[in-house]
């Protein structure tokens, strides 16, 4: 007889079921977690869990994936062929055999692996790349020249503006309007949908230059009875947001007033904004965008500065920027000597009267200003160098103890030995299995890969124009030792097969001194468009790009977090996703050149 299904009921004391969730427990309000209890789940089962434990059920495919400002199909996907395999189900080059099976404990292990977990792939790009090549839907946006936009990071000396010198062409559109399009198609439908507001409960992990990294003096795992389960404590934050479809264009549009009660905030740095915020909101409502001038928008009776036009934002971000307004970085530095105990805004005194417009770039280069939250010391035509605050200026390092710390007290740290700094020697290479079932013999040798930055690219990313392509032999050539070279009777320029358990490239051979013996690399990043000759090793099949012979393995130090620095931080503290340093792959000259 089947049994009747048991019902997971989760509350809190902190507000009546029913009732509308008060503002502290909202992300417009406190942003603070409640404390959560929950009745016993079904006989036999674990703890009530957060996560996804069962990646693999259909359920939990993501099921659509929009790719922007990113090469995320070949540049970025560190196992290009299992990308291939199991996210968009096409044809791929791997031979290498599943390893979870019987190794997963809290990962519910399928078989066999699914394939083909996309159902939409939407790429918004201006070049017809690797990822553009298999996407379902390509939106063309506008180059560099069609648009404006800023471009720039705090490496880069200067603010880069891009400037429309012509409209985008054809069909195509600047990022900020497909976005700006998107958002309204959205709101169209959402009222057949969602007519009123929802609120959804977010997860979130615990942060980086956050309270979070002093949040537990050890880190302990609720989900096997260590510790109890404290949302923001010793698990993640779990945060109601509210989701408005209706009103999603016109939120995009608008700079909305959480902004200026909460300050914006960088690598944990909080710069209060409200001054600057009023100063947004005496600018005229309606008008056209313009280089040098600031808009406002109303709707639903509310007025806010506007967001309409990417001149609108890029001239509401260089005002509220420390790195483009003086005002805004002694106001952050103001802030920041108050929380770390040393005076500071004397760094941003020659720089208050600074302001930037759109239009200020476009005339004429302008390098940025000084900013607490970064820690290179630019004034007076100092190039930029990290960390120089901390050192000249005695500002704490991020760290638990707010020096910079050799000895690294977190357990996962302690466990696998890595507690201080400890050489490791170059791994076996059939041991990492990525040379297990590859054919080799004595026209073969097996050579630690690398995959550096691109040396004749724009950016690392863009290579295949001509400029580009007649630097590099028009091809991403494999380089190798000339001894090694030798040892296979490859000769420069030499067509190769360099391949492994994970897939194989047919490139051409670089031959040089200059490499290190026992090491190839081949530069990022390949496309699919160019010189991509068909490979014997896998019986005439197509190859592929340098991230064919990675595949995604994880340093699991780099799953460290919950504890001081360790806490995570979107592309700043987190796992790289995989050992580029650690791949082995084998060499061999090519019989037959095969298009």
């Amino acid at each position: 007889m089947k049994e009747a299904p048991v019902t997971l009921i989760i509350s809190t004391g902190a507000f009546a079921s029913g009732e509308a969730i008060p503002l502290r427990y909202a992300c417009d309000g406190e942003d603070i977690s409640p404390a959560l209890s929950w009745t016993a789940g079904p006989p036999g089962t674990e703890t009530f869990a957060i996560i996804v434990d069962d990646p693999d059920a259909p359920e939990n495919w993501p099921r659509v994936w929009i790719i922007w400002r990113g090469n995320a199909i070949m540049s970025s996907a560190k196992g290009h062929e299992f990308f291939l395999r199991h996210y968009l189900g096409t044809h791929d080059n791997t031979d290498a055999e599943e390893h979870a099976k019987g190794k997963v404990k809290t990962v519910k292990f399928r078989e066999p692996a699914p394939r083909g977990k996309m159902d939409l792939v939407v790429d918004i790009n201006f070049r017809m790349d690797t990822s553009a090549l298999y996407s379902d839907i390509v939106l063309p946006t506008a180059m560099w020249y069609e648009k404006n936009d800023l471009n720039t990071t705090d490496l880069h000396s200067f603010v880069h503006p891009l400037g429309e010198a012509v409209p985008p062409v054809w069909e195509t559109k600047s990022d900020w309007d497909i976005f700006k399009t998107i958002a309204k198609k959205v709101s169209d439908m959402a009222p057949s949908v969602f007519p009123e507001p929802v609120e959804d409960l977010v997860a979130t992990p615990l942060q980086h230059d956050t309270r979070d990294e002093i949040a537990q003096p050890e880190v302990l795992d609720w989900a096997t009875g260590e510790c109890e389960p404290v949302p923001g404590v010793t698990m993640p934050h779990l945060r109601v947001v509210e989701r408005d479809y209706v009103n999603l264009h016109k939120r995009f549009i608008s700079l909305g007033r959480k902004v200026r009660e909460d300050g914006i905030s960088g690598h944990g740095v909080n710069i209060p904004i409200a001054k600057f915020y009023d100063e947004l909101m005496e600018s005229p409502v309606g008008g056209s965008p313009g280089p040098r001038n600031r808009r406002c928008v109303e709707w639903n009776g509310e007025k806010y500065p506007c967001l309409e036009d990417a001149l609108d934002a890029a001239n509401v971000l260089l005002h509220l920027a420390p790195e483009t307004n003086g005002e805004v970085a002694y106001a952050g530095f103001e802030a920041e000597q108050e929380r770390v105990g040393v005076p500071l805004t004397d760094m941003a005194d020659g720089v208050r009267g600074v302001r930037m417009t759109f239009g200020d770039l476009t005339s004429q280069p302008r390098r940025t200003l000084i900013s607490p939250c970064w820690t290179g010391m630019v004034n007076d035509g100092r190039a930029y160098s990290a960390w120089c605050m901390n050192v000249e200026r005695q500002v704490p390092w991020r760290t638990l103890t707010g020096r910079q710390q050799f000895y690294l007290d977190h357990p996962y740290y302690l466990d696998f030995g890595e507690h201080l700094p400890t050489f490791k020697p170059k791994l076996d290479p059939v041991k990492t299995g990525d040379v297990v079932r590859s054919p080799q013999d004595e026209n073969s040798i097996v050579l630690n890969y690398i995959t550096p930055h691109g040396k004749w690219h724009i950016h690392s990313t863009y290579y295949d124009n001509h400029r580009m392509l007649t630097l590099s032999r028009g091809i991403e050539p494999c380089w190798i030792n000339d001894r090694d070279a030798d040892k296979i009777g490859v000769q420069d320029n030499d067509w190769v097969e360099v391949y492994n358990d994970n897939g194989v490239m047919v490139t051409r051979a670089a031959v040089s001194h200059r490499v290190q013996s026992g090491t190839c690399m081949i530069y990022h990043s390949p496309e699919r468009t160019i010189s991509i000759p068909k490979s014997q090793v896998r019986g005439g099949r197509r190859g592929g790009g340098h991230n064919s012979l990675t595949r995604t393995r994880i340093n699991p130090v780099q799953l460290a977090g919950g504890y001081a620095q360790f806490t995570y931080g979107f592309n700043y503290w987190g796992p790289i996703g995989v050992f580029t340093r650690d791949t082995y792959a084998v060499v061999r000259k090519l019989e037959k050149l095969e298009w």
